[in-house]
């Protein structure tokens, strides 16, 4: 053999050898990883779920289009694997434990694993009571949701207002009273509120409302002629509202109307007066210091109460404004302590009136809802 047909066979022998080499490299590309963005995420998802181990995914992110690549491939049941097993990572956010438990629900309802299904979307809407599903998510998860809605169980709630009233007269006494006719009552009231509410089915709810309250009472009746007599009051009270509420529901929405009935327990706790004569056209009057006066009230007292409340709610606040009216079981004034305050008697020749009380009140204030449960429409669920 010549010389040059030895080259030949040399460069014959290594081109055959690095055809096999390249052939070889492209065969392993996707185990050697020798260039990562040759292949494609399907592909590369689709190579780790066969192993299970999920050793080349590096991020949450990953995981999560993983979930979803799993998925759209009908891929269920390594779609509960996967899920599974992000389960018990730490450092999931809630949004994206949010978007596993989506996948995770349409699995279990595409393999007819209704209960489990049933039981990762409660607790999907514990996580997230106010998720709207769109047409993006899984069909399965959608249809599984839609059984299901949310509604606060319990509630604090804050609220200021005032009032108005209509005294109803029983008894008026006149002493040396010369000018016929009925004295006149202004009174307001001013009330701040803190309330608590639980709510054990959608439409109904129960509430105890504290409830801080001022009177301002003014009475004016013409004494003798062009000589008025006056007599102011400002008490401060304490009453306790239990009563039950029937919301005006339908499906979820913002502005939901309700009405409310109950009873209310009522306590003076303090209560001042001052009473003085002025004649008309007079610049001067001489007007007394107020004076306590609270034991000849009836300090305790029980009311009747009921209202309309106008709710706009926003995920877990509520707004609203309320009106309503409560009308007192026993009179203002204790019949059995008329004649108790001698310097009324004595000195401005008055017995206190005896006559019930109709609050017409308005309030207005803000619901925090502390936790919510989800309910099942018409008894659906395993």
């Amino acid at each position: 053999m010549n010389r040059y047909s030895a080259k030949i066979l040399i460069i014959v022998i290594l081109a055959q050898f690095f055809i096999t080499a390249a052939n070889a490299q492209n065969d392993t590309l996707s185990v050697l990883r020798l260039f990562p963005n040759a292949s494609s995420d399907d592909a590369r998802a689709d190579d780790s779920t066969s192993h299970l181990t999920y050793e080349n995914i590096d991020t949450v992110a990953e995981q999560l289009n993983n979930l979803q690549s799993l998925y759209t491939k009908g891929k269920y049941g390594k779609v509960l694997l996967l899920a599974r097993e992000m389960c018990h990572y730490d450092h999931l956010s809630k949004s994206q434990n949010l978007i596993r438990l989506k996948y995770n629900i349409a699995a279990f309802k595409e393999l007819a694993f209704h209960r489990q299904a049933d039981s990762a979307a409660r607790l999907f809407l514990k996580k997230d009571p106010f998720y709207t599903p769109t047409n993006s998510d899984p069909l399965p998860f959608r249809e599984v949701l839609e059984n299901y809605y949310t509604m606060p169980l319990l509630a604090i709630w804050v609220s200021m207002g005032v009032g108005t009233f209509n005294v109803y007269k029983d008894t008026i006494r006149s002493i040396v009273d010369t000018i016929p006719g009925y004295p006149e009552y202004w009174m307001r009231s001013s009330s701040v509120q803190i309330g608590f509410e639980y709510r054990p089915i959608k439409f109904v709810s129960i509430f105890v409302a504290p409830t801080y309250n001022t009177y301002t009472i003014k009475r004016t009746k013409e004494f003798v002629k062009d000589v008025v007599f006056h007599y102011n009051e400002n008490a401060k009270l304490i009453t306790v509202p239990v009563g039950v509420e029937l919301g005006l529901y339908k499906r979820h929405e913002k502005f939901v109307p309700s009405i409310y009935g109950g009873a209310q327990l009522k306590y003076i706790i303090n209560s001042k007066y001052n009473a003085f004569n002025e004649a008309k056209g007079s610049f001067y009057s001489d007007i007394p210091s107020k004076k306590s006066d609270t034991n000849t009230k009836n300090r305790t007292n029980m009311s009747v109460i009921g209202g309309l409340k106008i709710n706009i709610n926003h995920r877990r606040l509520t707004y609203f404004a309320d009106g309503g009216v409560s009308y007192d079981i026993l009179s203002y004034n204790d019949p059995a302590k008329k004649y108790r305050n001698s310097e009324l008697l004595f000195q401005n020749l008055y017995v206190p009136d005896i006559f019930h009380l109709l609050e017409f009140y308005v309030r207005g204030g803000v619901k925090l809802n502390l936790h919510f449960n989800t309910i099942a429409k018409y008894r659906y669920g395993y």
